[in-house]
């Protein structure tokens, strides 16, 4: 189950950009994952509550999906789709350069903090 130490890098990476922060409680991680990173939102979610420490416990996790962007490789037409294969919608073509969908990230923490 890749989405374990996903979701271990993750918290890591937000634990360093709340570095110099007094966080007294982390509410919300937001993560976003392209259609084609191979992620399980259910195994991410289960992954977060099980790693899930101070100060990490109790907060939620918001995974958004996100569309495969491509170019069209007949046409040269730009698109996005969530659909598998991918068929160009200006020609109907399915000859198609990936730009991008794989990706994951760790977009927003919304947390409070000691002032």
């Amino acid at each position: 189950m890749h989405e374990a130490s996903l979701m271990e890098n993750l918290l890591t990476i937000a634990e360093e950009s709340l570095s110099g922060y007094n966080v007294t409680k982390i509410n919300c991680l937001t993560i976003k994952a392209g259609r084609l990173a191979n992620i399980l939102p259910d195994a991410l979610v289960f992954a977060f509550q099980s790693l899930a420490e101070a100060p990490f416990a109790g907060a939620r996790l918001e995974i958004e999906v996100l569309p495969i962007t491509a170019r069209c490789l007949d046409c040269g037409a730009e698109y996005q789709s969530m659909d598998i294969p991918l068929v160009c919608p200006d020609c109907g073509s399915n000859m198609a350069a990936i730009i991008s969908g794989s990706e994951v990230y760790l977009d927003s923490i919304d947390f409070e903090q000691e002032e």
